[in-house]
């Protein structure tokens, strides 16, 4: 039963040609992990009629995308009539021999709850917790010597690394893995690679083009621990400071960031849940303590206003609103002022918290989004880094334009 009309390449029959239960690809972007995902489920039903198989991903939007391409895909291959019934709403798909696929979400690990499963597919393994797994998936497969294939790109060695090395040790039988960079898919341009390879942080290339677990990969900033040494400091008399200052947002902090021509943070506020007139006195204080600093604000949407206010009030003020080309462009500025130890920062838990959890993700057009972790804040990050682009751009301004005078970059 191959629904899909799959015609895979050497290097993805060893999927299917393998005896071993468990099943780890470590994979770079555009190898071609979910269609030949899809398939090993589909040689599972053929196989086992009657059976029970998931599809585990991280969150129910990347699931629901699995489950169209497989209905897709069967509409073009006449494959859909093998199918018996399908359910939208559940992602559920039952087929002629009983067999069932299941398209499930990881995001809830209590939700997620089975036995008797015969092959599971957990789909970016990397960035699905491990206790769903070990508490969910891995009984549920127990009494039926249930097979497991891991399909991910790294991030980072984390517990998808631990399961690849198992996979690696010829004592451990029940394992097997494989490492599967982008360029082993001949689809994908060689070009485009070499695009990516030039446009891309290093890291970021290896880890999602070359399937490499680095070391602290999970993260975006590296090299943080040496910025460590700055201490709160009073204003020095010609010293000039810049400003940076990231506006709440509903649940989320205000933060106020002072750093000194030198890139050394002397000054750092943090609140929530303030009237916003209160709000711009602190902002407005801030900027006057360190001899009338530049200030460089998250103007986009809430910060508008507030903008035009702080503007009124006589501040040398510069609008940074965000998109995803500025925002990357601010992050990824940040990031090399960490590396090349351009900028010294307080030892802050929240603040390094945040530095630390920030992460990016891959979309698959191939652009770079950088952001928080789902539930987390990037309050600290954002408006330190806006403190930082003022210092680097400090001279020039913002690619070329003179600071001074400047009163909205990206509108």
């Amino acid at each position: 039963m191959n629904i899909i009309g799959y015609n895979p390449r050497e290097s993805q029959k060893c999927f299917f040609n393998s005896n071993a239960r468990f099943l780890i690809g470590d994979m770079g972007r555009r190898w071609g992990k979910t269609i030949t995902g899809l398939n090993w489920l589909l040689e599972g039903i053929c196989k086992d009629p009657g059976s029970i198989n998931w599809w585990v991903a991280p969150i129910y939007s990347q699931s629901k995308m699995a489950y169209r391409k497989l209905i897709s895909a069967g509409h073009k291959g006449n494959g859909n009539s093998a199918i018996k019934h399908k359910s939208d709403s559940e992602l559920r798909i039952q087929f002629l021999n009983d067999s069932v696929i299941e398209f499930k979400s990881a995001d809830n690990p209590d939700n997620l709850r089975g036995e008797g499963l015969k092959r599971v597919v957990i789909d970016e393994a990397a960035r699905v917790k491990k206790e769903v797994f070990e508490d969910v998936i891995r009984p549920a497969t127990s009494d039926t010597a249930g097979r497991v294939l891991f399909i991910s790109t790294p991030k980072g060695k984390n517990w998808f690394f631990d399961m690849w090395g198992r996979g690696q040790d010829p004592l451990q039988d029940k394992y097997e893995s494989w490492k599967m960079p982008t360029a082993d898919n001949p689809k994908v341009p060689a070009d485009d690679i070499e695009q990516a390879r030039q446009s891309l942080p290093m890291d970021v290339f290896k880890q999602e083009y070359l399937a490499e677990f680095l070391d602290d990969a999970a993260g975006v900033f590296r090299n943080v621990r040496a910025c460590i040494g700055a201490v709160p400091a009073d204003p020095i008399k010609d010293m000039t400071y810049k400003v940076g200052c990231d506006l709440a947002r509903l649940t989320d902090f205000t933060t106020i960031f002072v750093m000194d021509e030198n890139g050394v943070m002397v000054y750092m506020d943090r609140f929530t849940q303030i009237d916003w007139k209160i709000q711009k006195e602190r902002i407005k204080a801030a900027c006057i303590k360190y001899n009338d600093a530049q200030l460089w604000l998250d103007s986009t949407g809430v910060g508008d206003p507030i903008f035009e206010d702080l503007r009124g009030d006589g501040l040398d003020v510069v609008g940074y609103k965000f998109t995803s080309e500025s925002k990357r462009q601010l992050i990824q500025c940040l990031m090399l002022s960490f590396e090349q130890e351009k900028i010294k920062i307080f030892d802050d838990p929240v603040l390094l918290s945040e530095v630390d959890s920030f992460e990016y993700e891959m979309l698959p057009s191939g652009v770079v989004r950088y952001n928080a972790p789902q539930g987390y804040h990037d309050d600290c990050v954002i408006g330190l880094a806006l403190a930082n682009w003022g210092v680097q751009n400090s001279e020039s301004g913002a690619f070329g334009i003179p600071a001074v005078g400047v009163r909205d970059i990206w509108g």
